[in-house]
C-alpha cells in the first residue's frame, strides 16, 4: 500500500510541476505561433504535456497505452498525429520556450559581468537496428572511429556556465548521397518546415553552424562567445562568427591545409608549436601567441595534453578576443563541457530514441524537441533549487531584513549594557538614565537612525 500511495504521489507532483511549467513559459502561445493546430478532440497542450511527462513514467509510449486502467484520454494514433506533421514548426518552439527562459528568467540571476556563451557540438544518434527510417545514414562517429546507422544530433546551447539551455537542434544525415541508406518519406508541402528540416538534414555541419546562429540570434543575444571543438574550426566559420560580431573560442586542429602566419612566416598548427613552444612556457600554458588568421588577429594558447591516450603533449586553444587573458581563455572554454552533460542527460534518462517507433523524419525530429524541452524543465528545477536568487525580489527582502535585525539586536545589545553599568557604577536614578539616552539617541548620525528606524519616530 506504501508504495502505491508512493508511485500516485510522484505522478501527481511530476504531472503538476510539468503543467506550472507549460503556464509559466507560456507553451501554449508558442505552439500557436509555431503552427501547431488541432481542428477537434484533444488540445495540444494536453498532448504536449503528455509527451513531456511519458519518460517519467519509465516506459515507452506502447507500453504505457496498452497498460491496463491507464487514464490517458486520447489513443496512439493521435500522438503520432501531432509527431508526424509536417507544417508545425519545432525548431522554432525550441528556439522561442528558450528564449523566454534565458531572457525572462535566467537573465535577471547572473551577473552583467559574467561569461555567457553559445556552444555547438554533435553527437551520434544511433539507429542501427533500423531499416525504414526516412534519411537514415550511415555516419562515422569521429571518437570511436567505427561507422553506424543513424543521424548526428547536431545542438546549440546556450551557458552561463551554470545553467545549460538547448536553443536549437536537428538531426543530420549525410549530404552524400550515396551514405543516405534511406531516401523514401511522407510528401510534404512544399515551402512547409518539414521540407525545410529534410533539406537541413543533408548541409554539412559547418555552413548549418552559421545558419543555426543566425536563427539563435533573432531571439537571444545575451551572449559573447561561441564555443566548439576542433571539427568547426574550420576558417570559414570563425570568418563568419566575427562578422556576426561575436568572438570564437575553439581547439584546433593540426590540419596541412590550415596555415597561421606569425612574425611574417608561415605555418602549419604543429610547425608554429615547434616554433614558439619553449618560449614563453608557464605553469597553466605552454605558449601563447598571436597569429594572423585569414586576415583575422587570433591568439593562439598551447596547453598541456594531460589526456591518457594522448597522440602529442599539446592541445591548441584558439581565441578571436587577443585582449583575454591565456587563464581566461582556457577557463571559457572550459564551459563547454556542458553540453557534454547535455548529451549524456539525453541518452541515459530522457528517453532519447527509445520511446517511440518512428520512421518518419518529423516524429523523429519532433520527439528530438521533445527531449530538449524536458532538459529545460529539468535545468529550471535544478537552478532553482541550489540558487537562492532564484526566490526573486523575496530573497532579497529576506536578506536585507535579516541584516536590519542583526544590527538593531546588537545595538541595542550594547546600549542595555551600557545603561547597567551606569546604573551600577554611578548609582543614577531611572529618569536621570533615560534623559541621558534620550540625548545620546538624539545625536546619533543620520545613518545610524535610519537603521534603527528612529527617524520615523
Amino acid at each position: 500500500m506504501t508504495s502505491i500511495l508512493s508511485e500516485l504521489h510522484e505522478k501527481i507532483q511530476t504531472q503538476s510541476t510539468i503543467a506550472c511549467f507549460i503556464k509559466r513559459f507560456n507553451i501554449v502561445r508558442l505552439l500557436i505561433e509555431c503552427g501547431f493546430t488541432k481542428t477537434k478532440g484533444f488540445t495540444i497542450a494536453s498532448i504536449i504535456e503528455f509527451l513531456l511527462a511519458l519518460v517519467f513514467t519509465h516506459k515507452k509510449l506502447n507500453q504505457t497505452m496498452n497498460t491496463a486502467n491507464n487514464d490517458i484520454p486520447f489513443a496512439k494514433d493521435t500522438v503520432y498525429r501531432v509527431l508526424n506533421d509536417a507544417k508545425t514548426d519545432w525548431r522554432q518552439l525550441q528556439l522561442k520556450l528558450g528564449a523566454e527562459i534565458i531572457n525572462n528568467h535566467l537573465k535577471p540571476l547572473t551577473s552583467e559581468n559574467r561569461v555567457h556563451a553559445i556552444v555547438f557540438d554533435d553527437s551520434p544518434y544511433y539507429r542501427d537496428r533500423s531499416k525504414k527510417v526516412e534519411l537514415l545514414a550511415l555516419i562515422k562517429d569521429h571518437v570511436t572511429g567505427r561507422y553506424f546507422k543513424g543521424f548526428r544530433k547536431f545542438t546549440a546551447g546556450w551557458t552561463d556556465g551554470a545553467t545549460f539551455i538547448p536553443l536549437a537542434t536537428t538531426l543530420l544525415s549525410s549530404k552524400n548521397a550515396k551514405y543516405r541508406l534511406y531516401e523514401q518519406g511522407p510528401d510534404v508541402p512544399k515551402g512547409s518546415p518539414g521540407e525545410q528540416r529534410r533539406e537541413e538534414a543533408k548541409q554539412s555541419g559547418t555552413k548549418l553552424t552559421l545558419n543555426m546562429l543566425d536563427q539563435i540570434l533573432v531571439y537571444v543575444q545575451d551572449f559573447q562567445y561561441i564555443l566548439f571543438d576542433s571539427w568547426f574550426s574550420w576558417p570559414e566559420v570563425i570568418k563568419g562568427v566575427k562578422e556576426r560580431q561575436r568572438d570564437v573560442i575553439c581547439m584546433l586542429k593540426d590540419m596541412p591545409n590550415i596555415f597561421y602566419n606569425y612574425q611574417g612566416q608561415t605555418y602549419r598548427l604543429s610547425s608554429l608549436y615547434k616554433a614558439v613552444a619553449k618560449q614563453t612556457e608557464k605553469k597553466t600554458y605552454i605558449a601563447s601567441v598571436i597569429v594572423d588568421y585569414y586576415g583575422i588577429p587570433a591568439r593562439i594558447i598551447f596547453v598541456h595534453n594531460r589526456n591518457g591516450n594522448k597522440k602529442r603533449e599539446w592541445l591548441a586553444l584558439l581565441s578571436t578576443d587577443i585582449n583575454l587573458a591565456e587563464e581566461e581563455v582556457i577557463r571559457i572554454y572550459g564551459l563547454r563541457w556542458d553540453i557534454e552533460v547535455y548529451f549524456k542527460m539525453c541518452k541515459s534518462f530522457l528517453g532519447l530514441a527509445k520511446e517511440f517507433q518512428c520512421r518518419n523524419y518529423d516524429a523523429v525530429f519532433a520527439h528530438t524537441t521533445i527531449v530538449c524541452i524536458r532538459y529545460m524543465l529539468l535545468a529550471i528545477q535544478n537552478r532553482e533549487q541550489k540558487d537562492d536568487r532564484a526566490h526573486g525580489g523575496l530573497f532579497y527582502l529576506l536578506c536585507d531584513e535579516v541584516a536590519d535585525l542583526d544590527f538593531n539586536q546588537a545595538f541595542l545589545l550594547i546600549l542595555d549594557l551600557f545603561t547597567q553599568t551606569l546604573r551600577e557604577n554611578l548609582f543614577l536614578s531611572d529618569d536621570m538614565l533615560d534623559q541621558m539616552l534620550s540625548n545620546f539617541m538624539d545625536k546619533l548620525p543620520s545613518f545610524i537612525k535610519n537603521r534603527l528606524r528612529l527617524d520615523a519616530a
